[in-house]
């Protein structure tokens, strides 16, 4: 598998959800979806397991990721906050 991943809190900046690499072209990009991202997304999943949430909207938040990266992101890591999946949740 080309992206890995990993349930992280990054103290650092304050930051709390899953961490994955994307692998864009010939670089690999540490990205992180924010906990509130994912509760976003979960509908119905259990809130607490946040990889559950993750995996099952794996496509989605990876294409949301490469627009992002496209769209001249510069984040270190990439940060997918609930922002991102506004216009798509309505």
């Amino acid at each position: 598998m080309l992206n890995d991943l990993a349930i992280s809190e990054v103290s650092e900046v304050d930051l709390d959800g899953v961490a994955f690499t994307l692998a864009e072209g010939f670089s690999r990009r540490k990205c992180i979806v924010l906990r509130q991202a994912l509760y976003l997304l979960s509908e119905d999943a259990d809130p607490q397991d946040l990889l559950a949430i993750y995996r099952r909207h794996e496509y989605r938040i990876q294409q949301v990721a490469r627009r992002m990266l496209n769209g001249g992101a510069t984040d270190v890591p990439l940060v997918i906050g609930p922002w991102a999946f506004r216009a798509q949740a309505a």
